[in-house]
């Protein structure tokens, strides 16, 4: 594993949307499996501890394997994933690892390349979205205790808020000022793929033409041999 590249604006622009969409996948699967979202209970509550036994084997299971239960499953999942594609990108992607993929040249003569932050961005984005989901219908189903006390909110409720801010807020902000700052870097890959395919040509044609004038040589110094026979 190598260390981070910073040497120039594509690389720093990289590693920033990478340390952004890391700490939002972190803020996100610390609170959904963290119970300090009102009153100390979580997502996976299964409602009042004083009510009695009938109504918390029915109304209360319900309540606590509702869709805001699902949705926060579906974000955890894609969080850890997305995690370790941003450690991916911020610390083993260069600028020379998109020559090093066969299959990206051929993408590269097709005209279209592999851009890391485009691939961060369409898998963050329904992170952010499916937990944005799942903190906005736990705030719908408990907005009347929120109205009477802010303050019964918990840290996982405030964390989870700035999780979906980072991905689906200040990431496509910074993507966007990526595109606009960044230069395309399509035309330099071409030039590379070019070169690159020119050098191996010219490579392959001199060990041919070598190969083929080294050939008569030979025929002529085993033709003199057999002629030499009596």
């Amino acid at each position: 594993m190598k260390g981070p590249e910073l040497v120039d604006s594509t690389s720093r622009f990289r590693f920033a949307e990478s340390c952004l969409g890391l700490v939002g996948c972190i803020c996100i699967s610390y609170a959904v499996w963290m119970p300090d979202w009102l009153d100390g209970k979580g997502l996976w509550s299964r409602g009042n501890e004083s009510s009695s036994d009938d109504s918390r084997t029915q109304g209360n299971t319900i309540q606590g394997l509702g869709p805001h239960s699902v949705f926060a499953g579906f974000s955890f999942l894609m969080a850890l994933s997305s995690g370790i594609l941003c450690l991916l990108f911020a610390l083993c992607w260069t600028s020379k690892t998109v020559l090093s993929y066969s299959n990206t040249r051929s993408l590269l003569m097709a005209g279209q390349a592999l851009y890391p932050t485009t691939l961060l961005l369409s898998t963050l984005l329904p992170t952010g979205f499916f937990f944005l989901l799942s903190w906005a219908l736990f705030t719908s189903q408990h907005i009347a205790d929120i109205r009477d006390d802010l303050t019964r909110l918990g840290t996982c409720y405030w964390l989870g808020a700035v999780g979906w801010a980072l991905l689906l807020v200040i990431l496509p902000v910074v993507f966007l000022v990526e595109q606009c700052v960044v230069p395309d870097i399509l035309p330099e890959l071409k030039i590379k793929t070019e070169l690159w395919r020119k050098g191996f040509a010219v490579a392959h044609t001199r060990s041919f033409s070598d190969s083929y004038q080294h050939n008569p040589k030979c025929l002529k110094h085993e033709y003199k041999r057999c002629m030499s026979v009596p």
